[in-house]
């Protein structure tokens, strides 16, 4: 039965082998993904690894085959750092048959990191850049016969520590800190910096084929990438667009000749010129087999809609379609003449991105006009969605994370240059969700080399990334690197002792190399040297301001730990915060570990995965300023209680630091507020406000409103007034009338304390209008009542227009939450805890989108502070599930509250009981 089995098996691998060389040898085929039946083995041959399919990464393969446990689980970023020192080697077996075609190629788009690569008994040549596509000829070998394709991988980690030896001038920092468990010397190697750990993000040093790799074969030229130049111009009174094209041609390896015709059409839209559809093109490419052919496109300003950020308008987009067609096609009768031709499709948006730094009274100012429109950037941090490359390129849940900042009202995320290039369905997802990109280049927290060998790839590497991503629309801004300038600066890495020189890196590596690089494959954007940084100010001062952290100039990163980010006071902002934010952990139920561990095991797991080397500190500190702290870590609600207060307070912190600067756009010149982070790479506490898999944290929740085109900000400024901001990013109409009505209510009570109301408050398009500074404490004192019960609700409603009929009722703009005190300093008598229920009023499942849909109707007796609503752990088979509100303030009897999760196959009854609920009201009345 065995052997009949075994038997079986061959036959149908056999058949399978044989498939995938008939499409090898297919003449009407331009390319060919070779990601079928590959072998993985360390050197040693302890583990042999079947049947696997790439792109595919070592850690991914030993886990999917059980020699390993979940790398996100438990102790396991420590238990399997062998993996990241061991060598190992994938192959699998190709047939082809070169027949007539002029060039057969193989192209690998992405090898993490360092290989040698072979096919049969030939070395074809060896990769050491991750970022980096390679190519190799392999006309030659196909013969028809098989040969083995083997990859020979080296240890990332290995091979950085050699590479860290007998330096004159070490690349600092040589190691992370201790506390995030990771390697050394990964500034030495291009590969995702963040591999080797950060202070979010558990190390990793992976290998593997993270891209497709694919057998090319033609017999002209192959576009490999294009890339456009739009702009408006008006000639002789006519508006149009101008599109300039860059077609990048490749033939093979070498020089050749090319004789041509390129077609150019952009589908549905006409050219004002038709002559502009083809190009003749005779022409010779270079030593490198590579041809640059620019032409020019011109279409009708009405012709075309533009493309708007997220809030502002349509994000729409139109199709590029190239075709590259040999002289011979036409010539004579060829028998197969798609060898022979080319085609590329890319979508392309019509808008204007203009980086503004114009001259201000206090320095220079920092914002993004878009379509000759001023943008307030409202958005966040990306990082890498997983910390194995190839599990990043998962399509569904980069998905699912874009849209989640598309519907917070996000329109710009930050792509930090210690992650990824991302892959392409990332930047298409943007260009339709209206998303623009600041785009850091891959370089971020260190000093780095600038020998001749590590210029020329990492020249290669930006200049293959760059020509991928440029036609996106949503790219806004290029920034060389990820804080590099501060950290030289500042001495972040004991670098004063050799200033000059690590100075003279800088500039070798970012101005003489990154920059120019950039710019010659991208005149269309701004290339900033690093963030932070004063933009051009920096240029002024030889490229390392004074002060990069400047208020005055360019871009901040804004981080303070131990003074109390709930006090609106402390944030001044500049003109533009890249990033800022607050620590909280994951929740309870996202811990697979709590289900097993006790109280003090779950404690030392969390401590191990938190990197900063604040340890939880600031976490605590700022829960005990603000909030009733547990103080028994032994208690069996010690951490689902914490864990609820630390997502509370990072939600109160980003909320008042982010309205803040949304106040402050006329009065400091803040345009924008990207706060630290969307994302995360596993359970752990960090920064994010999404959490690995998709729970939302209360931030990203609260986030809905925080970022509101229109909004009513809310908070005590520094002369211990209630300052009231009207908030619009709306374009249209150019003037709205707002009526905003303040309510004081106490904590214990559903009974309104007093209502204050303003009416026709002008508020116009794209700005801030200040509504009122109110001294609250002095109101409050006059009429003896303490400012530790009672907080104030406010609203905003669109006046009703004059003249019309009968009394509707009033539309609602915005809300909004003002706390007079610390929660913790609220007085006995307003200490209340509530009768909170949760009951089902109807729930639907949708078995086509795989989507249920709770409505929840959440009942209290009494007023509830921050009720925070969470599905039992023995809901683990529902996915990405979110509340509509969450950590919610309840002063009415009764509220509705939509749930919707992910339930494949639509298997589960969501119930009452499988919701718990926590109040801040409940820890105050201990």
């Amino acid at each position: 039965m065995l052997d009949a089995l075994k038997f079986f098996l061959f036959v149908i691998l056999l058949l399978v082998t044989i498939m995938l060389n008939q499409h090898v040898t297919s003449k009407r085929s331009a390319e060919l993904d070779l990601e079928l039946l590959w072998q993985i083995q360390d050197t040693k041959g302890v583990y042999v690894i079947q049947n696997q399919t790439v792109p595919s990464g070592v850690y991914t393969a030993l886990e999917q085959s059980m020699v390993i446990g979940s790398l996100l689980e438990e102790y396991n970023d420590v238990n399997t750092s062998w993996v990241g020192e061991t060598d190992w080697t994938y192959r699998t077996n190709l047939s082809c048959l070169a027949e007539d075609y002029k060039y057969v190629l193989l192209t690998f788009h992405g090898v993490d990191t360092f290989a040698s690569v072979s096919l049969g008994e030939q070395l074809l040549g060896s990769t050491e850049n991750m970022f980096v596509r390679y190519r190799y000829d392999v006309k030659q070998l196909c013969d028809g016969d098989t040969h083995e394709l083997r990859l020979q991988f080296r240890s990332p980690v290995v091979e950085a520590r050699e590479r860290a030896k007998d330096r004159a001038l070490p690349i600092v920092p040589t190691c992370p800190p201790d506390v995030y468990h990771g390697q050394c010397h990964v500034n030495l190697i291009r590969k995702m910096q963040a591999s080797f750990a950060w202070d979010w993000g558990l190390s990793a040093p992976s290998m593997g084929i993270w891209k497709p790799i694919r057998l090319e074969y033609y017999s002209s030229a192959l576009i490999r990438d294009l890339t456009v130049v739009i702009s408006e111009l008006e000639v002789s009174g006519s508006e149009r667009w101008s599109i300039a094209v860059r077609v990048y041609l490749e033939t093979g390896l070498a020089s050749a000749q090319v004789h041509g015709l390129l077609t150019f059409k952009i589908i549905g839209v006409p050219f004002l010129n038709e002559a502009d559809q083809t190009l003749a093109v005779m022409n010779k490419t270079n030593e490198h087999g590579e041809l640059l052919v620019e032409h020019g496109l011109t279409v009708a300003r009405n012709a075309v809609e533009r493309w708007w950020p997220n809030g502002y308008g349509k994000q729409t987009l139109y199709s590029l379609y190239v075709r590259w067609e040999d002289e011979a096609v036409n010539g004579v009768k060829l028998p197969n003449p798609d060898t022979m031709i080319s085609e590329k499709v890319i979508r392309i948006g019509f808008r204007t991105v203009q980086l503004s730094q114009e001259r201000a009274t206090d320095g220079l100012m920092f914002y993004f006009k878009v379509n000759d429109v001023p943008i307030f950037a409202k958005g966040s941090n990306w990082i890498p969605s997983s910390v194995l490359p190839e599990r990043s390129y998962d399509s569904n849940y980069v998905k699912f994370l874009l849209y989640a900042a598309r519907d917070a009202h996000m329109n710009m995320l930050r792509v930090w240059g210690g992650g990824l290039y991302e892959s392409d369905h990332f930047y298409r997802l943007a260009d339709e969700l209206g998303l623009l990109i600041w785009h850091d280049l891959m370089f971020a927290c260190s000093m780095y080399p600038s020998e001749p060998d590590f210029l020329r790839t990492v020249q290669e590497e930006v200049r293959q990334n760059v020509r991928r991503i440029q036609h996106h629309p949503s790219v806004a801004v290029w920034a060389t690197n990820n804080e590099n300038e501060v950290a030289l600066r500042q001495n972040w890495y004991k670098t004063d002792a050799n200033y000059t020189a690590y100075y003279t890196q800088y500039v070798e590596l970012y101005v003489r190399t990154v920059l120019p690089t950039v710019e010659a494959n991208d005149p269309w954007r701004t290339v900033l040297l690093s963030s932070p940084s004063n933009g051009d100010q920096s240029l002024k001062e030889r490229f390392i301001a004074t002060n990069p952290q400047d208020p005055r100039y360019g871009d901040v990163h804004y981080y303070n730990y131990f003074l109390d980010g709930w006090n609106a006071a402390q944030y001044r902002g500049g003109r533009f915060v890249s990033e800022y934010g607050f620590q909280s952990f994951p929740a309870y139920t996202s811990w697979p570990e709590a289900r097993s561990y006790r109280q003090a095991e779950l404690s030392q797991l969390i401590n191990h995965r938190q990197h900063s080397p604040l340890g939880n500190a600031p976490i605590l500190t700022m829960i005990e300023l603000n909030l009733p702290l547990p103080r028994d870590p032994s208690a069996d609600g010690y951490w689902p209680e914490l864990i609820y207060l630390s997502q509370l307070s990072q939600a109160m912190i980003v909320k008042t630091e982010t309205e803040v600067y949304r106040a402050r756009r006329v009065e400091h010149g803040t345009m924008g507020a990207l706060y630290w982070q969307l994302n995360d790479v596993w359970i752990a506490p960090s920064w994010s406000s999404i959490e690995y898999g998709g729970t939302f944290k209360l931030l990203h929740v609260w986030l809905r409103d925080i970022f509101a085109p229109e909004h009513l900000v809310a908070f005590v400024n520094e002369r211990r007034q209630l300052e009231v901001v009207a908030v619009r990013d709306t374009l249209q109409p150019d003037v709205q009338l707002w009526d905003v009505e303040l309510r004081i209510h106490r904590y214990g009570s559903f009974r309104l304390v007093e209502r204050i109301r303003q009416e026709r408050i002008r508020v116009p398009a794209n700005t801030v209008e200040l509504v009122s500074t109110w001294d609250v404490y002095g109101h409050l004192a006059k009429q003896g009542l303490h400012p530790a019960d009672h907080l104030v609700l406010l609203y905003a409603y669109l006046h009703p227009a004059d003249g019309q009929p009968g009394q509707p009722a009033p539309q609602p703009i915005a809300e909004n939450f003002a706390l007079l005190d610390k929660l913790k300093n609220i007085r006995q008598e307003q200490r209340v805890e509530p009768t909170v229920s949760v009951s089902v009023v109807s729930a639907v499942c949708s078995e086509q989108s795989n989507l249920t849909s709770v409505s929840l109707e959440v009942s209290v007796s009494a007023p509830a502070l921050f009720v925070y609503l969470q599905l039992t752990p023995e809901n683990s088979t529902l996915k990405q599930c979110q509340f509509s509100r969450n950590g919610f303030l309840q002063f009415q009897p009764v509220r509705t509250v939509q749930l919707t999760c992910v339930d494949p196959g639509c298997r589960n009854k969501i119930q009452a009981r499988d919701i718990t609920v926590r109040t801040v009201n409940e820890l105050l009345v201990r």
